[in-house]
Order: C-alpha cells, then sequence, then structure tokens
C-alpha cells in the first residue's frame, strides 16, 4: 500500500492510493443469510475489479475460513490463517491492507469477526465492533436509540424461559390489538418474521422466529409507508443517500425475503414523500448513525405513519447484491458504486490511521 503521512496545524493529515493494495472481501458466514452474503460478496468484487483493485475473496463458514478466488479467478480453496488472517497464494504469504466485509449476520453483522480483525489492527469496513453487536440485537438497540428521543413500536420479550408463564396475555397488555410482528432478536433478511392477526397464529410464529433466534420480539404493527435509508460518513463528507419507498407485492404482507430478493415487491427511489419527510428521515437517520458510533455504510428501516417516523432496525452490514436497496440508493445519488466502494474502502483505512 502507497501511504504517505503529513502534517498539518499540528494534525495528521493521510495520503493514501489504494492502487496496490491487497483487499480481503469477506463473505458467507453461518446464519441464513450466507446466501445473500455471497452474491453481495460477488456483486462487490466485480465493482471492484473493474477499477483494477487486487481483490483476494475468502468464503467464510464455521471454522472453515477459505481463499476461493483472486481477482475473479477461482482458486482451489487455501486456508487462512486465523493467527494474522494471512493466507499463502502461488507460494507466497498475502496480508491484507484492508477487509472489506460482506457477511450479513453472524459471525460479521454481529461483531464477532470485527472484534477479531480490530485485535489484529488490520483496517475493515464495518461498524466498531461494539456498535455492530449493539445493533444486530434488535431489543438492546430499540431499548439505547429509545433513551435517545427515537420514535418507534412498542415491544415485547419472550424467551424459552417466559413462555413458561402466562406470556400471551401479557404481551397483549404491553402491544395492545392484534396485528403483531414476531422477529428473531438477531436474524436479518426477514428470515424467520411473521405477522400475526388472530391469537392462534402466535406460538407457531413464536417457534418460527425461534429457528433463527433464542430470543424472540414481539412488535405492534404499525400502518404506515415503509421506508429505508443507506448513509455513510467519512472524515470529509457525508453521504446521506436518497430516500427508498418500499411497497411489497401480491402475496406479501411485508418486506420478507421473497419481497426482498425475488422481484414481489416495488422500490422506489426516491421515496414518494413529500421533502419535509424526506429531510426527516435523512437527518433521523445521520442522528441513529452519529449516536450508535456507527463507521462504514449502513442502512436504517422505518415506517412513516403522517408526519410520525418510527424505527425498525439497522443494517450495519446491509445487502449489496445487485438488487439490494443500498446500491439503488447509491446510483439514485448519481454516484457509481465503484466510486462509492473506493469512498468506502478509504474512509476505512484513514480511520484506522487516526485511532
Amino acid at each position: 500500500m502507497a501511504l504517505t503521512r503529513t502534517w498539518t496545524n499540528n494534525a495528521a493529515q493521510t495520503v493514501f492510493s489504494i492502487d496496490c493494495m491487497n483487499i480481503a472481501l469477506v463473505y458467507g458466514g453461518n446464519s441464513s443469510e450466507r446466501e445473500i452474503s455471497v452474491l453481495s460478496g460477488k456483486n462487490i468484487s466485480t465493482h471492484l475489479l473493474a477499477a483494477d483493485r487486487n481483490v483476494f475473496e475468502i468464503d467464510i463458514f464455521g471454522t472453515r475460513w477459505e481463499l476461493v478466488a483472486v481477482n475473479g479467478q477461482d482458486v482451489p480453496p487455501a486456508q487462512v490463517d486465523k493467527n494474522g488472517f494471512t493466507v499463502t497464494w502461488q507460494g507466497e504469504g498475502i496480508s491484507f491492507d484492508v477487509v472489506v466485509l460482506m457477511i450479513h449476520g453472524t459471525p460479521g453483522e454481529d461483531g464477532l469477526l470485527i472484534a477479531y480483525l480490530e485485535m489484529l489492527g488490520i483496517p475493515h469496513t464495518g461498524c466498531p465492533a461494539r456498535t455492530a453487536l449493539l445493533a444486530f440485537d434488535k431489543l438492546a438497540c430499540k431499548a439505547y436509540l429509545r433513551g435517545n428521543g427515537i420514535k418507534m413500536a412498542r415491544e415485547f420479550r419472550v424467551t424459552r424461559q417466559t413462555m413458561a408463564g402466562p406470556w400471551q396475555q401479557q404481551a397483549a397488555r404491553v402491544l395492545g390489538p392484534m396485528p403483531w410482528f414476531v422477529k428473531p432478536v438477531a436474524a436479518g433478511s426477514s428470515y424467520g418474521v411473521s405477522r400475526v392477526s388472530e391469537p392462534s397464529q402466535l406460538l407457531p410464529a413464536v417457534e418460527y422466529a425461534m429457528k433463527e433466534d433464542h430470543v424472540v420480539m414481539i412488535e405492534e404493527f404499525i400502518q404506515g409507508i415503509e421506508v429505508t435509508n443507506g448513509i455513510m460518513k467519512t472524515a470529509e463528507k457525508e453521504f446521506i443517500l436518497p430516500v427508498t419507498e418500499i411497497i411489497p407485492g401480491n402475496g406479501c404482507e411485508f418486506f420478507d425475503y421473497k419481497a426482498k430478493y425475488q422481484g414481489v415487491s416495488m422500490e422506489i427511489t426516491p421515496a414518494r414523500i413529500t421533502p419535509r419527510m424526506t429531510h426527516l428521515v435523512q437527518q433521523t437517520t445521520s442522528r441513529i448513525y452519529d449516536n450508535l458510533m456507527c463507521r462504514g455504510i449502513v442502512r436504517v428501516d422505518y415506517i412513516l405513519r403522517g408526519e410520525d417516523l418510527y424505527f425498525l432496525e439497522i443494517n450495519t452490514l446491509p445487502g449489496m447484491t445487485q438488487k439490494s436497496l443500498v446500491p439503488q440508493e447509491i446510483l439514485s445519488a448519481g454516484m457509481t458504486l465503484r466510486g462509492f466502494l473506493d469512498q468506502l474502502i478509504c474512509s476505512a483505512i484513514d480511520e484506522y490511521q487516526r485511532v
């Protein structure tokens, strides 16, 4: 990596080039989101290679961490040395200048892999580990943001232990009448999520969610417009992307996996909302980004009811497939994904140099 440090007014300024960097692009993971993670990784690889970057693709699944492709060409799988996150390729030991993270779910989005990279002092494109861990736990994240004045739906926590008591009656007292949403606390891409409209549907929905996580959140239903907003902040600039409006298609009660990735939805960017409400969404996204001390690119989901905006969840490693929302917003903002990725990588290196 070409790196030059200069000093101006007693403040360090880092100037570097990413042309010769070894970039580790990490995807896969252990969760139900593995398929989407791989698709995100492959799409990102295409755009990095179009910019002539040195890209080493690493697939992580459980304890199997393997180099599977170099500069777009598949290679015989080679084990990653976890002592220093290095690989041997063509007889040469390869270390990495930066890690581009594309693992949705564990061990990427929940902060585990990020903590490992931070221990090794390797720059990465994700949020800090403490932020990722907090954001991945829907209940903990909601509690933290509620304490910072962010409006959101009411929720009720369910575990195997609480199910031994009158949990359904307790949920009704907290949430009010159905419909409700039942969600795993730690999962993404709407895996394990159900909408329930009558009491007989509740227990099967909770059991379904528990296939993804042992802690489940039941959330009140708020009728409104679903919108989402991507954001990235660097030391020099804020990229608050256009707002996207989401309309689930026929047969989908909400923006589930089928609606997200099988084309059964309409995604309109920019959203068909007033300039005032667009400003509210973008300013709330910026506020949440700062409150959680995020880094890199994140996406925040909301329900807009009248002039009230309700937080749903934050995605600290959002999908980056060809059909994903953030790439749509980047293009709508008049940027290229290739240029945006360069900004993301440079920001990760710059942040590491500032520590």
